[in-house]
């Protein structure tokens, strides 16, 4: 799932309604009550060089985590069974 952006407050001085990327925060949000094995499902991907979803070690990408979805890292592999 796209997660160009983090939230509106990531690029400072842009009127962020103006970029039709959805927030990682809204896609959270939107998809919060599935269940957590589809939660599970959700790898977050595409990220700007602003998201800080990019450090695995950053409180985005715990809470990421936490939430139940999962942020893709170079490397990964995906079987699409």
């Amino acid at each position: 799932v796209d997660a160009t952006f983090w939230d509106d407050n990531e690029l400072k001085g842009r009127d962020m309604s103006e970029i039709p990327h959805p927030r990682v925060t809204q896609t959270m949000d939107l998809l919060q009550d599935l269940p957590a094995s589809e939660r599970a499902k959700v790898h977050f991907i595409h990220y700007n060089h602003t998201n800080p979803i990019r450090d695995p070690d950053s409180p985005e990408s715990k809470e990421v985590i936490e939430r139940g979805f999962n942020v893709a890292r170079r490397g990964d592999r995906i079987c699409l069974d």
